[in-house]
């Protein structure tokens, strides 16, 4: 007999599923290695067009634009490709990670918002930190190839050229809290110090640089855009490391970042080095490859596919599922001749963050651009790269959530609870810590988005939407004593075409065995269908029947199941007037109205929508301390500065991407650009995103004039003669940016207003009134 099914833990029917090899297809060929198209040195990458023929000499700037923008669109794909190859290694340890769901901000010290007074505020009063800090270990692993030793990198091809790569001078980079010695001997941040101020004084970073080692093979059998296999190199840097006698991985495995063993404690070895950091000997292919040029490894976060157990090495967690060795799993890999921006951006992603850029080139820039260094500041820089900016105010908010510490404090009002009379609050600067709030947020009423109405009543059963989802529904089937049965069903569904998938099933001693039925197909052109597969849309409710009579006789589950992968997330699929019928007879009808007959697990009673929450988050920006690289945003060795004062931030938990060209004004995170007036060059074109957001700071100052010469190069020039004042925030306005969509936010209208009211004498503080 049956087990009741909710004596089934989730847990482990999930696990069943993923170990049984229902979604164990076999992965297509290999299209190239990831890309993080943040760290895209856009100057760089043109020369490199231009050198292999695919700019013209003669191009202009905007052609230039369009074809580089092209190149990356290429590459995106090709990336996307294998980010998606996720196994069931992968989704187990992804579902096991930090959840992001974010909860209101915390004061560090008491209520930092009060009725408004009219009074400039004192500057910034340092608060020193005395709570919890946590120090990461980096395992730092130098490789050079055959064919392109260190050292190769030629003056000229790079802005941070040296003589000699030493191990020291990666030491310094990473490790130091003093800085490291610049190409012309000036002091430059480490990653270390980024890390350690943006934290506000409680998240280091310590490890070991190990190498050079020598790769393999050459540098293009890693790096070419066609077959590269970067992970190979990962794997020879591990089993190098391994067989040094100055190197102990064990060293390396302080943290159980996946929460494994699932105690909740994140700071425990797990038997997986945690931080796994590679340097390759040539300039990356994000900024242009040097000598390699598209045969470079573009610098990037990735896994190695599954758990890459590390000969000769023995684990102090020796049940782990690999065995008795240490393991290794995700990886970043960088350039030679890597700054701190690009470090920075990359380890980000160690800690969870994702990329805040359109990842994807759907457009022309998302409005987050060179405001955060999840983004394109992480190319900030007199040396681009050197001067990274800080992260966005939510990529703080996540840090604080996932890892404590003191990465941001501050306050948060509900929209309906700002009095009358107003609220004020006092914000100090981004970059330090202070007495006041490091930023405030506004939480508005939930958005609805409708998805469909159900087939029938007010309720259908919906799978929900996400990426790396595992869910189902099941309920206990009998047809010990039948000869035939079927089940069918009202279905809608929009899932993302070959590579996301739902399917009905079976489950019993026999494992989990996907069924065909008139909506499924066993295309699989990706690797990633269970087989008779539902994919695709709908294009409305349709009749969706599924023949049982194959397994008269038995007792199972039946099970309707929703797989996603690791990116793109479409709105999912649902099910109503659920039927199965025996020998002709009805035994189970469910409309999802009253009590439900099946087991839900992630699956949920759903009336055709979904509700998602929104909100501000204030923060004030100046060009203090890290965030100096906002005065120094290179575009081809000119300064494009960013302007200080408010930033408002919209978050919206409705989407998970920011593919401006996709849903223009929308995205899960963006600047809400003061300044609505289109910057526009000198041959009429509309300027890209990050040329209009430069100026996205509310203020009581006036902008400064901006003039942005590349005449020289490209016969261009950009004035920003808009420096009139923009000291209010209000919500009915229109920043939509008519002139280049991509760059605008749609914001709903409810009848906020946020003035920056004053600041202190050294800008350091800012007082703004929240009122409706």
């Amino acid at each position: 007999m049956l087990r009741p099914y909710r004596l089934l833990a989730s847990s482990a029917l999930a696990l069943n599923l993923l170990a049984g090899g229902a979604l164990a297809a076999d992965k297509p060929a290999h299209t190239g290695g990831p890309v993080d198209l943040a760290v895209a040195n856009e100057t760089k990458l043109m020369e490199m067009l231009k050198r292999s023929g695919r700019i013209g000499e003669n191009a202009t700037f905007t052609e230039a634009e369009q074809i580089l923008r092209d190149y990356l669109k290429e590459r995106a794909a090709q990336g996307q490709i294998q980010s998606k190859k996720m196994d069931s290694e992968t989704a187990q340890m992804m579902a096991n990670s930090h959840g992001a769901t974010m909860q209101a901000l915390q004061n560090a010290n008491g209520n930092k918002l009060g009725i408004a007074k009219q009074q400039r505020p004192a500057p910034l009063q340092p608060e020193n930190y005395d709570g919890e800090t946590r120090t990461a270990r980096v395992l730092a692993i130098l490789m050079e190839f055959p064919d392109f030793p260190h050292n190769s990198i030629q003056a000229g091809e790079s802005n941070m050229y040296y003589e000699d790569y030493t191990p020291q001078h990666y030491e310094d980079l990473l490790f130091s809290n003093s800085g490291f010695a610049g190409p012309a001997g000036e002091n430059l941040l480490s990653m270390q110090q980024f890390y350690w101020q943006q934290s506000g004084n409680s998240y280091n970073v310590e490890g070991t640089v190990a190498g050079w080692y020598t790769a393999e093979y050459p540098a293009a059998f890693y790096g070419n855009n066609v077959n590269g296999d970067a992970r190979a190199l990962v794997r020879e840097a591990l089993l190098a490391a391994a067989e040094d006698p100055a190197v102990n991985l064990s060293d390396f495995d302080i943290e159980d970042r996946y929460d494994l063993d699932g105690d909740g404690n994140y700071w425990e070895a797990d038997g997986l080095v945690d931080h796994v950091m590679i340097f390759h000997s040539s300039v990356g292919e994000e900024a242009g490859g040097g000598q390699l040029g598209e045969d470079a490894i573009w610098a990037h976060r990735w896994n190695l596919g599954s758990v890459f157990p590390i000969p000769g090495t023995i684990s102090e967690v020796p049940d782990a599922d690999w065995g008795e060795m240490l393991g290794a799993y995700d990886y970043t890999i960088q350039p030679a001749d890597a700054a701190a921006g690009v470090v920075s951006h990359e380890y980000g992603h160690d800690l969870g963050l994702p990329d805040e850029y359109d990842t994807q080139y759907t457009g022309r820039g998302e409005p987050v651009s060179s405001w955060s260094v999840m983004s394109s500041g992480s190319w900030a820089g007199v040396i681009p790269g050197s001067e990274p900016t800080g992260f966005s105010a939510w990529a703080k908010e996540f840090l604080q959530h996932n890892h404590g510490g003191n990465w941001l404090h501050g306050a948060t009002v509900a929209l309906e609870d700002i009095p009358a009379e107003g609220l004020e609050a006092l914000l100090d600067e981004a970059v330090h810590k202070g007495t006041n709030n490091d930023a405030v947020r506004i939480d508005l009423p939930q958005k609805r988005n409708d998805i469909t109405v159900p087939a029938s009543g007010e309720y259908a059963y919906y799978s929900g939407k996400g990426n790396r989802l595992n869910n189902y529904m099941l309920v206990p089937v009998d047809l010990s004593q039948a000869s035939n049965a079927k089940v069918t069903f009202k279905a809608w569904y929009d899932i993302e075409q070959d590579w996301d998938y739902a399917f009905v099933a079976t489950y019993s001693a026999n494992g989990l065995i996907s069924i065909p039925g008139n909506i499924t197909t066993d295309t699989n052109p990706n690797g990633s269908s269970p087989g008779h597969g539902i994919t695709g849309t709908s294009g409305g409710w349709v009749d969706a029947e599924f023949d049982l009579s194959a397994y008269a006789g038995q007792q199972f589950y039946l099970v309707l199941y929703y797989w996603t992968d690791a990116a793109v997330a479409n709105p999912g699929f649902f099910a109503d007037d659920i039927e199965i019928t025996v020998d002709g007879n009805p035994v189970l009808v469910d409309g999802a109205e009253d009590s439900s007959a099946f087991g839900l697990a992630g699956f949920t009673r759903n009336p055709g929508y979904t509700l998602h929450d929104h909100y501000y988050l204030l923060e004030w920006r100046t060009h203090r301390g890290i965030d100096q690289g906002l005065a120094h945003v290179n575009v081809a060795g000119e300064m494009l500065p960013f302007n200080e004062g408010l930033v408002v931030w919209y978050r919206d938990t409705m989407y998970d991407n920011n593919w401006v060209g996709v849903h223009p004004g929308n995205g899960f995170l963006g600047v809400v650009d003061a300044d609505q007036n289109a910057n526009t060059w000198n041959d009429r074109t509309v300027a890209s995103t990050r040329y209009q957001v430069r100026d996205a700071a509310f203020g009581i100052d006036k902008s400064e004039k901006v003039t942005l010469d590349l005449m020289d190069n490209y016969n261009l020039l950009l004035r920003d003669n808009y420096t009139q004042r923009n000291a209010v925030f209000d919500d009915s306005g229109d920043f939509s940016n008519a002139a280049i969509p991509d760059a605008g936010r749609a914001i709903t209208s409810y009848g906020l207003k946020v003035r920056v009211v004053s600041q202190s004498d050294d800008k350091s503080v800012g007082k703004v009134l929240l009122y409706r």
